[in-house]
């Protein structure tokens, strides 16, 4: 007589012991480890070689992001940068509106003043942000998660314009911070891209360099990005910059420039249907208002349409379909009227900065605002709207002084909190797991859990 398949499912799942101890068997036990919190995870780390080996490989931490992007909390966090008393000194927080207390310190950075470090990437890449000290003139990439936190060499031609994003190349598993250049009308090379990747003592040279025929785009991409605080985003192995069309002679027929970070070659992306023909002639107050956003892993441009008066104003979301055809849809519209309008119609800066939530909550937009008060004063407020039923929520807002900022939009200090176990340092590839049976156990168990687990949390 067979027995049933529950019955044998469940004893292939425990074991016992002589003693009569049920114990649980490997695959169970990295079930519920990709579902662990980092926090905990890191704390198992000292449990036993084996699992500090198993759990800080590259496999694992793929498959515990990927498990938590299909089940993120219901709730949003955020990760704040703040100055503090002592100068020269700059924290950064982890922040939740759920939790008690708040506010969690996550580390400190010896900063060049208080007020000089800011957010590049507001909204994560793998779990990692981008931060930049400006007075320093140094990069950082963090990681909220496990409170890790690497500089970066310094980058060559500090007084050049340029504009920097995080991407994550998906060969190699690790990050590249990518900064694109703008050089002077006299210089050889006038437009410049340089990367910077784990464990490097400095930057070097993109390898497909900045073809000719992307030079204007460039020009038009860094300018609009260090002006109006527009700052590249990721999503699908590319980092998206976006144009200015006002900073150009002729209306373009791109509205994106693209890099591949794992090849490192640059494209473009065709303009949404809403730019018209004279989309060049247009004033710089309308183009600035204009930003990218990544939506559950689509690349959207956000059209700020701001009249001044609550009737037909509006933020669009228009998400890429084809990154060949460049076909655009109109995926939501963001209507700003009574306490909506009142909340994003009154700051100089409206920006989405991503989607928080999950299936079982809800997906709600991150949206962040920023008023210029007097003086160097500036209102900061992150909010949450939801479109289901057209709520919007403040979750954090704070008053923040920036003495070094000569124009009207300071740079960012706060970032969405996303988990993630992403090294930040060059990860020790002779550290792989101990015997060619672990390698074994551990590709066995990730095959098992891509096709049966994460399938399980998938919106419907």
């Amino acid at each position: 007589m067979t027995e049933p398949s529950s019955l044998s499912n469940k004893r292939r799942k425990t074991a016992m012991t002589p003693g009569g101890m049920v114990v649980l068997l490997d695959d169970m036990i990295f079930d519920v480890l990709l579902r662990l919190p980092v926090k905990s995870i890191l704390r198992f780390w000292a449990v036993c070689r084996s699992w500090a080996v198993l759990l800080s490989s590259k496999d694992f931490c793929s498959l515990h992001m990927a498990t938590s992007k299909v089940l993120p909390p219901p709730e949003p966090k955020l990760l704040v940068v703040s100055p503090t008393a002592r100068p020269g000194t700059t924290a950064v927080y982890s922040y939740s509106p759920s939790d008690e207390p708040r506010d969690d310190l996550l580390f400190t950075i010896d900063s060049s003043s208080g007020s000089s470090v800011e957010v590049v990437t507001p909204s994560p890449c793998c779990g990692l942000t981008l931060l930049f000290d400006a007075g320093a003139r140094a990069y950082y990439v963090c990681n909220a998660a496990t409170r890790a936190l690497t500089r970066l060499p310094p980058y060559r031609d500090p007084g050049h314009v340029s504009a920097a994003g995080l991407g994550f190349d998906a060969q190699t598993r690790e990050y590249k911070v990518v900064r694109l250049i703008n050089g002077y009308s006299y210089e050889r090379e006038r437009f410049r891209c340089d990367v910077y990747t784990p464990g490097a003592d400095r930057w070097r040279p993109a390898a497909g360099g900045v073809p000719f025929k992307w030079s204007k785009l460039a020009y038009s991409a860094v300018d609009h990005a260090v002006m109006n605080k527009i700052p590249p985003v990721f999503a699908n192995g590319f980092l998206h910059w976006l144009i200015n069309p006002s900073l150009l002679i002729r209306r373009p027929r791109a509205a994106i420039i693209t890099f591949s970070v794992a090849d490192e070659t640059f494209g473009c992306v065709r303009s949404p249907p809403f730019w018209g023909l004279k989309e060049h002639q247009r004033s710089w107050s309308q183009s600035e208002g204009e930003h990218l956003a990544v939506m559950d892993d689509q690349v959207c441009i956000v059209r700020n349409i701001r009249s001044g008066i609550p009737h037909g104003s509006a933020l669009e979301i228009w998400g890429l379909l084809n990154y060949g055809s460049g076909d655009w849809s109109l995926n939501h519209r963001i209507d700003l009227s009574g306490h909506i309008g009142r909340e994003l119609s009154d700051p100089q800066v409206v920006r989405i900065i991503g989607s928080v939530g999950n299936c079982m909550s809800g997906k709600k937009f991150a949206i962040a605002t920023s008023k210029h008060w007097v003086h160097d004063n500036f209102q900061k407020k992150v909010h949450t709207y939801d479109p289901r039923c057209q709520v919007l929520q403040c979750i954090h807002s704070v008053t923040e002084t920036h003495t070094s900022a000569s124009h009207l939009i300071p740079g960012s200090r706060f970032s969405l909190f996303e988990e993630s176990l992403a090294p930040v340092h060059k990860s020790d590839e002779d550290l792989a797991l101990p015997s060619t049976l672990a390698k074994a156990t551990i590709k066995k168990l990730l095959l098992q859990t891509k096709a049966a687990i994460l399938p399980m949390f998938q919106c419907k």
